[in-house]
C-alpha cells in the first residue's frame, strides 16, 4: 500500500501569506478556470509560462504534496493543481477556486 503524503508546509506563517499572495497575483492572468479531479486548471496566456514555472519548483520545495502540470498548447498555459484529499483546502486557500 502507498505510504500517504505528509500534507505540511516548510513556510512560516508571514512566508507562506508571501507566498499565496504570489499565486494570487500570478492567477490574475488566468482567462479561465476550472475543477479538475482533486484540484484545480487555470489557462494562462502562454507567456506566463516562466513565472508559473518558477513558482511551481518554489512551490515543490515546501509543499511536495501538491502536483503540478503545466501543458503549452493552442497559444496557451494549461496549468494544474492537484493534491490529495486531505489537502482540497490548502488547495482552495493557496490558489483560490
Amino acid at each position: 500500500m502507498p505510504e500517504e503524503p505528509i500534507i505540511a508546509c516548510s513556510l512560516t506563517g508571514g512566508e507562506q501569506k508571501d507566498r499565496a499572495e504570489q499565486w494570487r497575483r500570478l492567477l490574475t492572468t488566468a482567462v479561465r478556470r476550472e475543477p479538475v479531479d482533486g484540484g484545480i486548471r487555470f489557462v494562462l496566456p502562454v507567456e506566463m509560462s516562466a513565472q508559473v514555472a518558477t513558482l511551481a519548483v518554489d512551490e515543490q520545495q515546501c509543499c511536495p504534496f501538491f502536483e503540478f502540470t503545466l501543458r503549452l498548447a493552442d497559444g496557451r498555459l494549461a496549468f494544474e493543481v492537484r493534491a490529495p484529499a486531505q489537502a482540497a483546502e490548502l488547495v482552495a486557500d493557496v490558489f483560490g477556486t
